[in-house]
């Protein structure tokens, strides 16, 4: 028999649970997907409007909505979820971090301290970012294994419970044509691009602490790229997937701090600092170029680009194919175009294919590139939808394991060191897709930025 569960969100008050932990909750009620759920709990300094805020979700979700004050760096006021687990026996205990990164650390030590007395099954979710270096996610990780074993640790990155990240690799792994191409023998080079319209947007003071790199490289972006080069793991079971993404991360060529504007590019919007009111050293925009170096992929440049203030809001992995031996239409005289293989993440969700095919006037005129286009958009749940019916079941294919989270700080922690040796930041103007030093990038190497 399962055991009753109950919800614990520390922030509960705040934005993440407002926009997304409670409707995703009250969705799932109502569609019967969470019978076990016993209570949600919001933990949180002041109960404000919360509980009007939750009636506009209906009895399902307010029938076990119950607020508990508390001030996570407050030892004393652990007592008060003590006495609330007392009345919990043998319900699992769900402890969600919907809090500012700065407070994770203090919040696990006195949650942890205050478990100590109790046996009930627990799992534990950390949101991102998950550190803020390499140093303080090795001391984050450190943390959570004193209180919680890493079955227990559930380290959240919501782009992983987009439902077009994971279709990459319903894509890659279930269509046989794709194995025997996926590789540097037929690749050029694969482009991530996460672009982004909008500013600061009301989280100026989070995103001036973390800046574009930790924001969506660090995690988003590297996520999808693992999901992109890994290899076929031997059962879909989590642990194996996870293997095979970590041995990705292992594989990212590292570089140095002197080596690391040959890599990478950061940029910032014209208006940032008078849209923060305040001086800063903060990047709005990066792009890198990075290697991995295993037999799959050794010599195909994988180049990463995300920033705000952009022409257009666009989340996609373009996969671009070498061209062909002897192409056809270069003995016509005409400029091919390369293969080339599209997941669209946001704002739709499709896969399109890209050839060439023969004009109507006849095969000896130029090729001209048509597409295949297969739309996923119609019905996908919402990321924290899925995410939070794998935590209740307990199912850790989608979240960060600890050598993961590490080895992804590792990647990026020399573009840290450089970028906080140097204070000119390329300005870039809102509306266009960033700084011409990101150009430079990739045209030096002979390619340009496509987005389709």
């Amino acid at each position: 028999m399962t055991n009753p569960i109950a919800f614990f969100i520390f922030g509960g008050t705040g934005d993440l649970a407002r926009r997304k932990l409670y409707p995703v909750l009250s969705k799932l009620l109502k569609e019967g997907k969470l019978k076990e759920l016993k209570a949600v709990y919001a933990l949180g300094r002041s109960e404000e409007k919360i509980r009007d805020y939750i009636t506009r979700f209906g009895d399902n979700l307010l029938k076990v909505f119950r607020f508990l004050p508390l001030d996570v760096s407050k030892k004393e006021n652990y007592r008060k979820l003590a006495r609330e687990i007392e009345s919990l026996p043998d319900t699992e205990l769900i402890f969600y971090l919907a809090l500012p990164p700065q407070l994770f650390e203090q919040a696990i030590l006195n949650l942890g301290s205050t478990l100590r007395r109790f046996s009930n099954p627990r799992k534990i979710v950390v949101e991102k970012p998950f550190g803020f270096d390499l140093e303080s996610a090795k001391r984050l990780n450190f943390q959570l294994k004193r209180y919680f074993t890493e079955k227990e640790i559930y380290r959240i990155d919501h782009f992983l419970g987009k439902a077009p990240i994971q279709n990459i690799l319903s894509v890659r792994f279930s269509n046989y044509i794709f194995e025997g191409i996926w590789n540097k023998n037929f690749i050029d080079n694969i482009q991530i691009s996460a672009l982004e319209e909008i500013g600061l947007e009301g989280r100026a003071s989070y995103y001036d602490r973390v800046g574009a790199l930790r924001d969506m490289v660090q995690n988003h972006l590297l996520q999808i790229l693992s999901f992109i080069a890994m290899e076929p793991p031997a059962l879909m079971d989590p642990e194996r997937v996870r293997d095979e993404k970590v041995k990705v991360l292992s594989s990212i060529r590292r570089f140095s701090v002197s080596e690391v504007d040959r890599y990478a590019v950061r940029g910032r919007y014209r208006g940032y600092i008078e849209e923060l009111g305040r001086e800063s050293r903060t990047e709005t925009f990066v792009a890198l170029k990075l290697f991995i170096d295993n037999f799959r992929w050794e010599g195909v440049p994988f180049y990463l680009r995300t920033g705000k203030r952009l022409k257009e809001k666009i989340t996609q992995v373009v996969v671009v194919f070498k061209e062909v031996p002897g192409n056809f239409g270069r003995i016509l005289g005409c400029m091919p175009a390369s293969n080339k293989f599209l997941f669209e993440i946001a704002p739709g969700s499709r896969v399109r294919f890209f050839f060439e095919m023969a004009p109507p006037e006849g095969f000896l005129a130029c090729p001209v590139e048509r597409s295949m286009e297969i739309d996923l958009s119609p019905n996908l749940p919402e990321a924290y939808e899925t995410l939070i019916e794998d935590i209740v079941k307990g199912d850790q294919t989608l979240f960060i394991r600890e050598d993961e989270s590490e080895l992804a700080w590792e990647i990026v922690q020399p573009i840290l060191e450089r970028w906080a040796q140097e204070d000119s930041i390329p300005e870039y103007e809102p509306g266009s897709y960033g700084p011409k030093e990101a150009d430079k990038l990739i045209e030096s190497d002979g390619r340009r930025w496509i987005l389709l």
